[in-house]
Parts: C-alpha cells; structure tokens; sequence
C-alpha cells in the first residue's frame, strides 16, 4: 500500500503530496505559524514522532503520547524533540493532546474515569479537569481559535457524530449525522469544522459550519481520507 501526507487548498482542491510512505502516516498537526508539520511514521515499523519544515522557524513546544513508562501518557518537548518532560501521571491511557490557542491549557482523551471522556489541565502541569459527562465515549478534542467552543466526536446509538461544546454555557449541539465521523479541525476563523467521514466504506473529507447550519462534502481525490488538519491563516 502507498500512504501520502497532502496538502490542499480549503475546497479541497490542488492537493500536493509532502511525504509518500509504503507505511502508515497518522496524527498530522501544524504549528501556529504554517512552516512546520508534527506527525507519525511507522516508516522504520514503529512510531516515531517526525516534525517536518516547511520552512524556517524557530522551534516550539510539542505534546506528544508516548509509551515509555508502562502505559500511553502525555508528555512536553520542545520543537526538536529536547526538554522532554511527562505532563499526565496515571495508570489510564492519556491520548490525542491539544493545546489551547493561547497555550495554557491542554484538552486531551482519558479512560480514566473508566471509559473515553475528555479532560483539561493547565500546560504547566496540574490536576485534570473532566469536560464531558454525556455519553460513555467522547474523542478527539479541538478548540476554536477563539477560545469558545470545543468540538469532538461521540458515539451515539452506536453512531460516532461530531458534536460542539458551548464551555462557557456547557450546551451540547450535535453537528453531523454520520455513522463514522472522526478528526475534526477548526479553521482559523473558527466557523467552519473539517472533519473525515466514511461513506461506502471510503474515507471522506467534510466540513460543517460550527453551529451545524451548512455541511458540504469536499472533493479530494484519493483512495481513502483520513485525519485532516486545517492550516492556520497566514494572511499579513
């Protein structure tokens, strides 16, 4: 099989590959300012965590799951893999960290509580805040560039749809109505989600207006869509 890293336009149009692989390429993420790309290859038939320039900068700070001390944690380094230091400390499996966009808190998924729920906990280290109750399977946390509303995927009656977290209200709104929708991603301006769909047994890419008003199947061509991205605005 043949895996590649695209990059597209927000339509889904000109894609460009920056990385082919006969193996599995998972979990891509931009850093804030566009030159830089974190994701994993099991290129050498095992993860390992690669940061890609796309140009020059500087390097910045990572949270990453690694698997060294017994179980999946999180933990911090900085942009060229140094300084490497373990945030969450439990006997669950702690996964899929994000940062906030001012940088203070990081989302990430826990069973800690005994099945997938999302927490919260301050960047510098601290106790975890639990954010979701509803359901017994909540994924893949995102925030909006401003702060407001946090989306992820849970499953409902057996259907894993993207939903929309008010956090200040803490009003739930169910976005999607697919049966497999995972990874969504905020644009910058926060009003539109893109996320990946399965349809006929085909990854899809998609996208929905944060308040669920507007969907629309975006029209990449490849085999199969998995885990997109949104670039950040690089606009003067």
């Amino acid at each position: 099989p043949r895996y590649e890293l695209r990059v597209a336009d927000a339509d889904g149009q000109n894609a460009q590959s920056i990385l082919i692989s006969s193996e599995p390429i998972m979990s891509p993420a931009w850093a804030p300012d566009g030159t830089r790309m974190a994701y994993v290859s099991f290129q050498n038939k095992k993860p390992i965590l690669f940061v890609q320039s796309l140009s020059a900068s500087n390097g910045k700070q990572l949270a990453a799951v690694l698997t060294k001390d017994g179980t999946s944690q999180i933990y911090l380094m900085s942009g060229d893999g140094t300084n490497l230091r373990r945030l969450t400390v439990s006997q669950a499996i702690d996964t899929e960290p994000f940062f906030t966009p001012d940088g203070q808190f990081i989302y990430f998924t826990s069973d800690r509580g005994g099945s997938p729920q999302i927490y919260r906990m301050p960047a510098s280290g601290g106790e975890p805040v639990r954010m979701t109750f509803e359901g017994d399977y909540n994924v893949s946390p995102r925030v909006s560039p401003d702060g407001k509303i946090l989306a992820y995927i849970s499953r409902v009656n057996g259907r894993f749809q993207l939903m929309a977290m008010d956090l200040e209200s803490k009003q739930i709104q169910t976005l999607t109505d697919g049966q497999r929708d995972e990874s969504p991603s905020f644009a910058p301006n926060g009003r539109i989600i893109l996320y990946a769909t399965d349809i006929d047994d085909r990854g899809v890419l998609a996208a929905v207006s944060s308040d669920g008003r507007f969907r629309q199947r975006l029209g990449i061509q490849a085999a199969d869509v998995r885990e997109p991205s949104w670039g950040p605005f690089l606009g003067n």
